[in-house]
């Protein structure tokens, strides 16, 4: 709605769609070229009158946006041609011609680039969740389509390309039947890591309702990890490089057990707890993610629906719950700088996911804390050596509070050997005045090796893989295993061991699909010494019986 874009000045990414009254020109009044039958006019969209009506509410964007294109992204629902174009093969829905629909791709975008003085997005994703639509676009057509709009629009217009955008099901269930949503994906990459710029997905967790007792489920934190694992271990097997991530939608997706119209306020904390349990995980994993967006809506309600549950605002601008989740990020910039943060390897999941910031500007240090869980956590901070001793601080939580969101914001609170409090499903951060002399730090980035195998079978209780370092010399390193075996099939290792030592200490990242998965996909970090890595190195793990597998396995570090 772009009448409420004024109110969302503090909202830095947006996601817009091409859909609606283009794709239905395109149904109807785009006509097929004289020159060149069965390919679109290509000065259909070039007359100056018709680009005024088809790119008015683009403008309307774009002049409410300003010209921060970089964070825009567009796409297709790929499903809306014109009547013309024979769609035989795919049972009346898309194109047999890939080149002629690529085409017709290629001069809507030289239409707006041409109308708007070439500010166009900079990220174009080819079709929109394309494992939903599968039985009429099949997964080879879809590569080849994602491959030509591609070139098409590299070439002329400099666009970065994004796909295949999946849903978060896609990934999520990546290990089931023998692997069978991952050989898809293999399949893309296989196109995609020589001619798109970014693999660009989608991941949710979800609510259910039942009997007023409220559970979620869904992908973050181990089955996203795991299988964001798996796409940069097969880049890394492929091209002897890491993939660049883009994260188009997440966040809180459908509640089931009630009707599409039920809210209230735990649903309303919801859709702002669950994306920030992302953002832990994606900034974790920033050395591949580019740039992430969440899934509102300025204002969703229409005649027929009222739902507000995934509105920022009211139609006439009034702020709603989920704007709390900017409120709480927009705490953090570009001046604050990412530390090296490690958990404790306690053999356990880890139920509270940290970061941490430093500002050299104001010598400000930040701890961030997420609880997965719904118990109340004493969580001890421990600064090496004792770089940091602080007694004094300000906490910033996000929480439920007499059900409903609520934000406790610049609370001052006392520390007393180094313990915070931190609420069940809550995020908070603590901010703490030093007098550190942070100048010349930069964001601490470590480095992803990985193994020179994927999906290792377990066969007669063990697993093994070697993974090649460009140095043997590490500051840290910790490595990072994924296990899919069977529904309530123990995952974790009997023993780990790396160049023949055994690995004593380990955590688990969190699981949330211990009760709706149909396997048991887990991710079990490992604290390797410093003093065994090697150009070479391998790791040898031994399990509870056999069946399963090793999804990746990965060394995490920083090399001096």
């Amino acid at each position: 709605m772009p009448l409420l874009i004024p109110y969302t000045d503090y909202i830095v990414s947006t996601k817009t769609y091409i859909r609606g009254p283009m794709q239905r020109k395109w149904d109807t009044q785009w006509p097929q070229s004289s020159s060149q039958p069965g390919y679109p006019d290509p000065t259909y969209l070039q007359d100056p009158t018709r680009q005024a009506t088809t790119w008015a509410t683009y403008m309307m964007q774009l002049n409410g946006y300003g010209n921060n294109i970089s964070n825009m992204v567009w796409n297709i629902q790929g499903l809306n041609w014109p009547q013309w174009m024979n769609k035989s093969e795919h049972k009346g829905m898309f194109p047999n011609n890939v080149d002629a629909a690529a085409e017709l791709v290629s001069l809507m975008v030289e239409s707006a680039n041409n109308y708007t003085g070439g500010r166009i997005p900079y990220i174009f994703e080819v079709i929109n969740e394309p494992d939903w639509k599968e039985k009429f676009i099949d997964p080879q057509t879809n590569v080849d389509f994602n491959r030509a709009v591609a070139d098409k629009l590299k070439s002329r217009f400099g666009m970065k390309v994004a796909g295949p955008t999946y849903t978060s099901m896609a990934l999520r269930e990546a290990d089931e039947n023998n692997f069978t949503f991952w050989k898809r994906t293999a399949q893309f990459l296989d196109m995609s890591l020589d001619h798109l710029d970014f693999f660009s997905f989608h991941s949710y967790n979800y609510l259910r309702v039942s009997n007023r007792n409220y559970s979620y489920f869904g992908i973050n934190q181990a089955r996203l990890v795991a299988s964001l694992d798996m796409v940069e271990n097969y880049s890394s097997l492929k091209k002897g490089r890491n993939v660049q991530l883009v994260n188009t939608e997440f966040g809180r997706g459908n509640v089931f057990g009630v009707g599409p119209s039920f809210e209230n306020g735990l649903i309303e904390f919801e859709t702002i707890y669950q994306p920030n349990g992302f953002m832990f995980t994606f900034l974790s994993m920033r050395e591949f993610i580019d740039r992430v967006t969440i899934f509102f809506l300025a204002n969703e309600q229409f005649p027929g629906h009222t739902s507000l549950r995934n509105s920022l605002f009211t139609v006439d601008g009034h702020p709603l719950q989920p704007t709390k989740f900017f409120t709480f990020w927009q705490n953090f910039t570009n001046d604050q700088k990412f530390l090296r943060v490690s958990s404790q390897y306690n053999e356990q999941e880890r139920m509270v996911a940290p970061l941490a910031l430093a500002n050299p500007l104001t010598k400000e240090m930040v701890v961030l804390l997420h609880n997965y869980g719904s118990k109340f956590e004493n969580v001890k901070l421990d600064f090496p050596q004792n770089w940091l001793n602080p007694s004094t601080g300000e906490e910033t939580c996000v929480l439920l509070e007499n059900g409903h969101p609520a934000i406790h914001a610049n609370y001052h609170f006392n520390i007393s050997n180094g313990i915070v409090d931190l609420p069940g499903s809550s995020t908070c951060f603590y901010k703490f005045k030093t007098n550190y002399n942070f100048a010349g730090l930069r964001t601490d980035n470590e480095t992803t090796y990985y193994g020179k195998d994927m999906i290792i079978p377990i066969t007669n209780g063990h697993a093994q893989t070697t993974i090649s370092l460009p140095s043997y010399r590490y500051h840290t390193a910790h490595l990072r295993v994924g296990v899919s075996r069977n529904f309530n099939v123990d995952t974790k290792p009997h023993t780990a061991a790396f160049n023949g030592q055994t690995l004593s200490s380990s955590y688990m990242l969190f699981d949330a699909m211990k009760i709706e998965g149909k396997t048991t996909w887990h991710v079990w970090e490992f604290m390797v010494p410093e003093s065994q890595v090697h150009t070479t190195n391998t790791v040898s793990m031994t399990f509870d019986g056999d069946g399963g597998h090793v999804t990746s396995v990965a060394l995490v570090g920083k090399l001096q």
